[in-house]
């Protein structure tokens, strides 16, 4: 018995949409289509009727629902609650971005919060990427996910934490430079460097096409490693980098300056939990992420 499968199953027979489905599930449309497609070849039968316009249960498909939805309620919620009992019901896991992992929570210890209540030994930190701790969360794998813009539906719910500003980052002699800000439109032309999104596929595509309705040219806009290798660019050459502002503006460099970029450009840092979580650590823990998110220097030079 593949539980992924029942999983995908149970997911598009409420949704009756395949591609809602997978977003959801944080899955692919072909992952869920293929594994509709394994189960109803082990179970004998059609589960759905598809056409162009509509998805609808068989008569085999809403038997089967029916025998396997409460049952896989049950075992999903043993599955969540299991590993909060393991670790005797105190130590909470936080899946993080690594660089958001060293933005928040290096600073969670001193959160206004938390100043009477000590957090020591009842959490632990788990580097993740978006994908993985939207998984993680909904199987109840981590607690709290932090990420970037994740969008999310039930049962996962995210919370705002704080938004960052997209900045452009160049050199102190660079002709932009002189400006208090910089538009996208005056980057067309220019070489642009960014770093990968490709793990969230919802900022990347936010970012693509905000720059595609300011005229830049695909060809012009290259993905580089890390933050690192982007200042390492674009102070080498006349490149302009184009990265969230909370890294920007915390690791600053000799003769790089970072202006604000124009239309505003906004991410969110979220924290990501399970509707069901309703645990005192967890809510503690959340506020004092907010508060530490709050507490972020992203002023202008």
């Amino acid at each position: 018995m593949n539980l992924t499968h029942i999983e995908c199953f149970l997911a598009v027979a409420e949704e009756l949409h395949f591609g809602r489905a997978a977003q959801r599930l944080h899955r692919s449309p072909a992952t869920v289509s293929e594994a509709v497609a394994a189960l109803e070849r082990t179970l004998g039968g059609k589960l759905f009727s598809r056409t162009s316009r509509r998805v609808q249960l068989t008569e085999h498909g809403r038997w089967f629902l029916s025998e396997v939805k409460d049952p896989y309620a049950r075992l999903a919620q043993a599955y969540r609650t299991a590993p909060q009992r393991g670790r005797g019901g105190h130590l909470i896991r936080i899946a993080h971005t690594p660089e958001l992992g060293n933005l928040l929570l290096v600073g969670l210890a001193t959160a206004p919060s938390l100043r009477h209540e000590s957090i020591t030994g009842k959490w632990e930190p788990v580097p993740m990427h978006t994908q993985q701790q939207l998984r993680a969360v909904q199987d109840g794998t981590v607690d709290i996910g932090l990420c970037w813009s994740a969008k999310t539906a039930s049962p996962l719910r995210a919370i705002t934490l704080r938004e960052v500003p997209l900045v452009a980052i160049l050199r102190a002699d660079d002709p932009l430079a002189a400006g208090a800000n910089v538009s996208l439109e005056q980057l067309r032309g220019r070489e642009v460097l960014t770093t990968p999104r490709r793990d969230n596929a919802f900022v990347a595509g936010r970012l693509r096409h905000a720059l595609a309705d300011a005229g830049l040219d695909a060809s012009d806009i290259q993905e580089v490693a890390s933050y690192e290798d982007l200042v390492l660019r674009a102070t080498a050459g006349a490149l302009i980098g184009l990265h969230a502002g909370t890294v920007a503006l915390a690791r600053k460099v000799p003769d790089v300056v970072v202006r604000p970029v124009q239309p505003t450009f906004d991410f969110e840092i979220r924290a990501v939990v399970h509707e069901g979580r309703e645990d005192t650590l967890v809510q503690v823990l959340l506020r004092a992420l907010g508060e530490v998110a709050e507490r972020l220097d992203l002023g202008a030079e």
